[in-house]
């Protein structure tokens, strides 16, 4: 699933960007990309499968800065000029690192200007140089400042649409680290940062070729690797200080399968290149008559780490978590080898892909997955309650009532239900307020049904004298219900910039009286007193679990009741070291009361504070862990995958100019 960044944006992003059709040949900027429309088609190979098929043509979003053809430059002016706030010092390393350190620019051995070049080459000319997209907001050092430009930069720097068609754009501001973003001053030198050097734009027909050759440049000069999905993300890990990235957002190819046939599964799937975004195929499979598992931020990278983590969706309690239903993947590992994985074949690949989490175990270049046929589908208009004034027991109501609603959600969402919904107080802390933006209840054709699913809870507010708002609605297809729930279409309404964490609800948990208590307490702490907002999807992640296929999700998540997402909305208009007070309080607070109060309940990998204490354990279980960490080393022995919290991280640190080293 998406990060559900539950806060609303005021900001409006252009609706017309363009760009210039640049020159081939040369290492292009990373401002830019070149204008086209993708007409894909795969054809199936895989022995066993019988299929028909049907390729699907999608639409590519311009960038929102125009594409000029970009020359070799010297790489030693684009190194940072400000020490990353999140590397902690590491001693005993010199200034071109060590034998256990990845090379970052400005050392003696970074690659000269004739092996980028030759790469480049090798690539015909996918190699892409960093520019950050915020260049256009600063003098120096890329001398390419534009105010009009920076102001469509900083216009739609808080939504996804603006970072996802940029090969070296993130997300997250932590990481972003105020080295260049719009808000500062445009004297104030674009470092690169924790920004990569370079990407590799993978495209459908050479994406396997191009991600082996990468791979062994990067071997031979000891370069950091990192993989650059679309969509979100929050942990920081597709990017890296130095790194050399393969971005996948151009892998857009996708194909209906009305019959895939396999020993496990007989039936409809889809085959989706790794840079197909939820907003790609829902309307394709609304036109054939069939729905999957996208996240509830329709720009989210399906076959990256949406999947690769779990992905939730809406639709879980009927059909599990994304990670259940894959079929198969392909993926060039650290060897260079394009594999395929399947239940059958490199199980423990597959196992690790599904649900283990994304960018350590290899590169992924498509995802086959199961279909499920569309049909009506029940929701509501809205579901809102709120305290009825900031009085005392006015609050007290109104949290007994948040606390009501989780544990009747149980009997809810085992009834192949889903209910999305934010708990928040803003603009007045003293008045929390709960809306559900999606409730869910699939194979309902009539508002009765809706009604009956949703009586518990609006009899259990009745009954504590809470006012709510509520009315039941059907839709005639899953996209008509998507799109009302997280649209409009194409990209929804979630922004981007945020301080993270989350916890998944044990049922345990919610169902016990004094549990349950503690936990509102530690809710109403977390959004009355630090200021944060809730949001929760309540889901019954056993519902997908296949016989005899075993995925890598976290334990944790079959029994769980809800996965809350705790957000805190990222100002760019105060002082960065305020926001990261922020950050210090979901870490040294927030985050620690939630897990006490929820034991056993670990977290979602994908949206979870990157500073989370025992990682291992809480994103992922600790037998699960060991199974996973087996994997890696099997596929990836000498660590050539690195990514923030991911399986093996443990075995790196970065020092304190951002080189990443091996522990010794």
């Amino acid at each position: 699933m998406s990060a559900l960044a539950f806060v609303m944006s005021s900001q409006s992003v252009p609706s017309s960007w363009t760009a210039s059709k640049g020159s081939s040949g040369h290492i292009r900027p990373s401002f830019g990309r070149f204008t086209w429309t993708l007409f894909l088609v795969i054809i199936l190979l895989a022995s066993g499968i019988s299929a028909n098929i049907t390729a699907v043509k999608t639409n590519l979003r311009e960038p929102l800065v125009e594409q000029h053809p970009f020359k070799m430059v010297t790489r030693g002016v684009f190194t940072t000029t400000a020490l990353s706030l999140l590397t902690p010092v590491v001693s005993g390393h010199t200034l071109d690192g060590s034998s256990n350190c990845k090379i970052i620019p400005g050392d003696s051995s970074w690659p000269g200007d004739s092996d980028w070049s030759a790469l480049n080459e090798t690539l015909g000319g996918r190699l892409i140089a960093s520019v950050p997209l915020a260049a256009v907001c600063h003098n120096k050092p890329f001398n390419i400042y534009d105010e009009g430009k920076c102001g469509e930069v900083k216009a739609g720097w808080d939504r996804p649409e603006t970072h996802f068609v940029e090969p070296v754009e993130f997300n997250a501001p932590i990481f972003q680290n105020a080295t260049c973003d719009p808000f500062t001053s445009a004297d104030q030198e674009c470092g690169l940062g924790n920004y990569v050097s370079y990407a590799v734009n993978l495209t459908t027909d050479t994406a396997a070729d191009d991600v082996k050759a990468g791979l062994a440049f990067a071997t031979t000069h000891n370069l950091r690797v990192v993989i650059k999905n679309t969509g979100h993300d929050y942990l920081g890990k597709s990017t890296g200080k130095g790194a050399l990235s393969f971005w996948t957002h151009n892998l857009k190819n996708i194909s209906i399968i009305d019959n895939y046939a396999s020993d496990d599964y007989n039936g409809p799937a889809i085959k989706i290149g790794a840079g197909v975004q939820g907003f790609d195929v829902v309307n394709p499979l609304h036109e054939a008559g069939y729905v999957m598992l996208p996240g509830s931020c329709p720009t989210v990278g399906l076959a990256g780490g949406y999947t690769q983590g779990g992905g939730h969706s809406i639709l879980s309690s009927k059909y599990g978590l994304s990670a259940d239903n894959v079929l198969e993947w392909e993926v060039v590992t650290a060897d260079g080898t394009l594999v395929t994985a399947t239940p059958k074949q490199n199980q423990d690949l597959y196992f690790a892909l599904s649900g283990g989490g994304g960018g350590t175990f290899g590169v992924v270049i498509s995802m086959t997955t199961r279909l499920f046929k569309d049909s009506k589908i029940g929701g509501a208009n809205n579901f809102t309650f709120a305290a009825a004034s900031d009085k005392k027991e006015d609050v007290a109501t109104f949290w007994d009532a948040v606390g009501s609603l989780q544990n009747l959600s149980i009997p809810f969402i085992d009834a192949g239900n889903s209910l999305v919904y934010l708990v928040y107080a803003w603009p007045d802390k003293n008045v929390p307020s709960l809306t559900a933006y999606s409730v869910t209840v699939p194979d309902c054709d009539t508002t009765d049904c809706v009604d009956t699913a949703m009586k518990p809870f609006t009899d259990d507010l009745t009954a504590k004298g809470v006012k709510y708002e509520y009315s039941a609605k059907v839709s005639g297809s899953f996209l008509e219900h998507y799109n009302a729930s997280f649209g409009p279409m194409p990209y929804g309404w979630y922004p981007v910039s945020q301080v993270t964490g989350g916890r998944l609800l044990p049922r345990a948990v919610v169902s016990d009286e004094e549990m349950g208590k503690n936990l509102t307490a530690t809710l109403k702490m977390t959004v009355q007193e630090q200021g944060f907002s809730v949001g929760c999807v309540a889901s019954n992640a056993k519902a997908g679990v296949r016989e005899g296929v075993v995925s890598s999700v976290n334990p944790a998540w079959r029994e769980a009741a809800a996965f809350c997402l705790v957000v805190g909305k990222w100002d760019y208009s105060i002082e960065r070291e305020e926001m990261m007070k922020m950050q210090k309080a979901l870490t040294e607070v927030v985050q620690p009361a939630l897990d006490a109060a929820t034991p056993g309940g670990g977290c979602y990998l994908n949206e979870a504070n990157f500073e989370q204490a025992d990682w291992q354990e809480q994103f992922y279980g600790l037998e699960n862990y060991k199974n996973l960490r087996n994997v890696k080393d099997k596929w990836d022995p000498t660590g050539v995958f690195y990514a923030l919290t991911a399986v093996g991280s443990e075995d790196w640190e970065l020092d304190g100019d951002g080189r990443v080293c091996k522990k010794q």
